[in-house]
């Protein structure tokens, strides 16, 4: 007896092999440098003239760890970092200082400061900015401001 073709087909069983292909891709990302620059406002509070007036404030600087950066403040409303100076009813002068003993001013437009990439590890870093209004100005009463611009290079 001969078995139909089908039937025998269902009979022997049938092994199939499993056919497999690979590929593989690569996963890429660019780390480019950034600083993020911050800073708090340096009040004075109330000035009067028979008194120095003396305030300080902080400069805050994150950058991509490994990056050098350079900061720079401007010379404010004067344009001169040597001749600062805030404006109201009159010009009333200050400077700005590295230092609390206020011996080193930042009178340059050139870098107040500098990050190396060697210590940059990404933490906030910190500058200390000390002010001065010199006593003996005799200004009208009012508001005095000035904006001093901070530059960061990287």
């Amino acid at each position: 007896m001969r078995v139909p073709w089908i039937a025998a087909a269902a009979l022997c069983p049938v092994v199939a092999l499993a056919q497999t292909s690979t590929a593989q891709f690569s996963i890429r990302a660019q780390v480019v440098g950034d600083c993020q620059v911050s800073a708090q406002d340096l009040n004075f509070g109330t000035y009067a003239s028979d008194a120095a007036s003396t305030a300080n404030t902080t400069v805050t600087l994150r950058c991509t760890p490994g990056s050098a950066a350079t900061v720079s403040l401007d010379g404010g409303g004067s344009s001169n970092p040597q001749a600062r100076r805030m404006s109201g009813p009159a010009n009333l002068n200050y400077q700005i200082y590295r230092d609390a003993a206020l011996q080193d001013p930042i009178n340059t437009a050139g870098s107040a400061w500098q990050l190396s990439s060697q210590e940059n590890t990404g933490q906030a870093v910190t500058y200390p900015v000390y002010g001065q209004v010199p006593s003996g100005q005799t200004v009208p009463t009012g508001n005095y401001t000035d904006v001093v611009r901070i530059t960061v290079q990287y």
